[in-house]
């Protein structure tokens, strides 16, 4: 069978990296100053003003894990944050482990053999054998402690996709992905588990950096998995503790915001809409994102589309004592298609991954604070931020 070809797009989400574009050519920077701007050029969010007592802060381990090492000296920890692309990974460290960037997560290939066989898709990273991929050869992932507050947080990358892993499923219908997510749920037993990242938004009124702070996921499955029972499935989340917006201020996200609002053809505003009252993420079993002629008939589904939010809320469907939150970004706007030709495609696939590798870092920043929001109010990080 023939291996499917990426579009511009949809490769610029899969291997963009945000923080190779900011590294030096060789050695160190000549100056902090020198250092910030390549930071900015590559599109990596700009710091944020935490509250006083409430900034994440990095925790490394002392000795380092070994990569077959499993998670449960996590065990009991308040939250896991997973997310997935480079980028979205790299602008989560930015905020969250100041200091500690995703090149210096720690490696998790504990019981790797088991997933070998399962991730058989010929575009998963998973497999990828190319040079520029090598830490992500057979890895279910990238881990790193940190804390916000007294809450005890794990950020994972993950090394698993649910669309490109495979396309023969167990007879439970578990995706290799999935399979993933149910482990860490099962060896951490964490309170809260937030997937978070980035997302095409969908309709004219979601603008380029706003934020979708999701009361439900759902699939919306028309290609390899469109005969499964859950093809059409809704999952709603868990309720938002009651301060959770509040603390999402123009203060915490105008740095990045401002970036935002200046971009071309498509601008964003000076501060991000948090959509979160009956807002929805929609997962697609290919890639897929908006356009004005509503070319994936996506209008009308939700605010944002994702490629595994559904597939997590599937799989902690499971597990009803672990809240669940969903958190995207609108890393790219619906996208102007007049026609319906392969040449319109295209173009159109080249400017939403084109916005994307411009803004994806500073849309995501706003995403992340959102995150942090969740944890900051739920209670678990109080302690330390009274102080």
């Amino acid at each position: 069978m023939a291996v499917k070809t990426l579009s511009y797009a949809e490769e610029t989400r899969l291997k963009y990296d945000p923080e190779k574009a900011a590294a030096p050519p060789a050695g160190r920077f000549a100056s902090a100053a020198e250092a910030a701007r390549a930071a900015a050029a590559a599109g990596l969010p700009e710091p944020v003003p935490w509250p006083k007592g409430l900034a994440p802060t990095a925790q490394p381990l002392n000795p380092a894990p070994a990569e077959t090492d499993s998670l449960s000296r996590f065990a009991g920890y308040d939250a896991v944050v997973m997310t997935y692309t480079s980028a979205e990974a790299a602008s989560l460290a930015a905020l969250f482990t100041p200091g500690h960037p995703v090149s210096t997560w720690y490696e998790y290939r504990h019981n790797i053999d088991a997933y070998v066989p399962l991730v058989t898709g010929p575009n998963a990273p998973f497999n990828s054998t190319e040079r520029e991929d090598q830490r992500y050869y057979h890895s279910l992932g990238l881990y790193f402690p940190c804390t916000i507050g007294s809450a005890k947080v794990l950020l994972i990358k993950s090394g698993l996709h649910m669309d490109y892993d495979t396309k023969t499923l167990a007879p439970n219908g578990v995706v290799p992905y999935g399979k993933l997510v149910a482990e860490i749920v099962q060896i951490v037993k964490p309170k809260m588990f937030i997937t978070t990242g980035t997302g095409g938004g969908i309709g004219s009124d979601v603008k380029l950096g706003d934020v979708i702070v999701a009361a439900q996921t759902r699939f919306d499955c028309t290609d390899q998995f469109k005969s499964q029972s859950w093809a059409q499935q809704s999952y709603k989340t868990s309720a938002l503790p009651a301060s959770t917006l509040g603390l999402i201020t123009p203060q915490l996200t105008k740095a990045n915001a401002q970036h935002i609002a200046a971009a071309t053809p498509i601008p964003g505003r000076p501060e991000p809409k948090i959509w979160s009252a009956n807002s929805a993420i929609v997962t697609t079993d290919v890639f897929a994102f908006d356009t004005s002629n509503n070319y994936y008939k996506l209008q009308g589904l939700g605010q944002v589309c994702d490629m595994g939010d559904a597939m997590v809320g599937r799989t902690l469907s499971k597990s009803p004592d672990v809240k669940w939150y969903a958190i995207r970004n609108a890393s790219d706007p619906q996208v102007p298609m007049s026609g319906s030709s392969e040449a319109d495609y295209k173009k159109a696939d080249q400017e939403a991954g084109d916005i994307y590798k411009k803004f994806g870092g500073y849309t995501t920043a706003a995403s992340v604070v959102a995150t942090w929001a969740v944890i900051a109010s739920s209670g678990a990080a109080g302690a330390r931020g009274k102080k």
